[in-house]
């Protein structure tokens, strides 16, 4: 089973790009029993909303207004 700095990495690299069926596997094994590494995915996710958000407003703000920045 991995432990938590494993699955931490795990996590930040699934932000990032599609795990393996076996990396993903431990991890969900590993946050069945894991309160923090929950938390932390739940964190990393939510961060990873927020910045793809907040890119969007920037973006339909650029477009509306071309040259005022």
């Amino acid at each position: 089973m991995l432990n938590c700095k494993e699955t931490t990495e795990l996590i930040s690299k699934e932000a990032d790009e599609r795990l393996s069926l076996k990396e993903t596997l431990t991890v969900h094994v590993h946050m069945m029993m894991c309160n923090a590494c929950r938390n932390f995915r739940s964190n990393i996710h939510f961060l990873r909303r927020a910045c793809q958000a907040a890119a969007t407003i920037d973006a339909s703000e650029d477009a509306s207004s071309p040259g005022q920045r």
